[in-house]
């Protein structure tokens, strides 16, 4: 039972990962017995995999005609901003009034020196650090929810936004400095506790991310 459990997680985390290192073209027809042989897993383990990917929307199953890699159109794009737009705004109102000072003022501290990184000529190792510490920000607000459910579905949403990353060409030192400046306001506010400035700078953030994202 043990060896059936850790197929079936060995086939959704290879397929997964591989779906969204862009191993996979955009749309592309897979078969059930083409990602057993390719993944050397069991067909009950791939067809298990197979129906959670789908719920993660990064497969589509078409009955008769086979297994689809999602296509990142402007849709896919809308929807998983507006799902991470519903779920951080909610967090602020509800972790406003018992935010960690210390906690923000280290994340100001921090993502002020990512700027400075930025500012000059920043190498694979300087955006990943920036990266981090704009996943911190945000992940801060999810997690404050104390929710794993809301926590779990917003990690997957941010999946997405990998493959959206991967289909919409940007510059991403350009893209991570807008990003990061626009964090500080927002911190300032939450430090302030003030609960309407702290929605308002996020919802103009995470409006213009998306609008970096694809180039509009």
């Amino acid at each position: 039972m043990n060896t059936t459990l850790s197929a079936r997680e060995r086939a959704y985390h290879d397929i997964k990962n591989a779906i969204l290192h862009g191993d996979f073209s955009a749309g592309q027809m897979l078969s059930l017995r083409e990602l057993s042989e390719r993944f050397d897993c069991p067909i009950a383990a791939v067809r298990d995999a197979v129906i959670r990917l789908e719920c993660d929307r990064l497969l589509r199953v078409h009955p008769q005609r086979g297994i689809q890699v999602i296509e990142v159109d402007l849709d896919f794009v809308r929807e998983a901003y507006q799902l991470r737009l519903m779920i951080e705004m909610e967090g602020v109102r509800r972790i406003i009034d018992k935010v960690d000072v210390a906690a923000l003022e280290e994340l100001e501290r921090r993502t002020s020196e990512a700027l400075d990184e930025l500012a000059g000529n920043p190498d694979a190792a300087a955006l990943e650090r920036a990266a981090q510490i704009d996943w911190a920000m945000h992940q801060t607000i999810v997690d404050g929810m104390r929710s794993k459910l809301v926590s779990d579905i917003y990690r997957q949403n941010r999946e997405r936004q990998r493959l959206i990353g991967r289909a919409y060409a940007f510059h991403p030192a350009n893209h991570a400095h807008a990003a990061l400046s626009e964090h500080l306001p927002i911190l300032a506010a939450l430090k302030a506790r003030d609960r309407e400035r702290t929605v308002q700078l996020l919802e103009a953030h995470i409006t213009s991310a998306m609008r970096r994202q694809i180039g509009i």
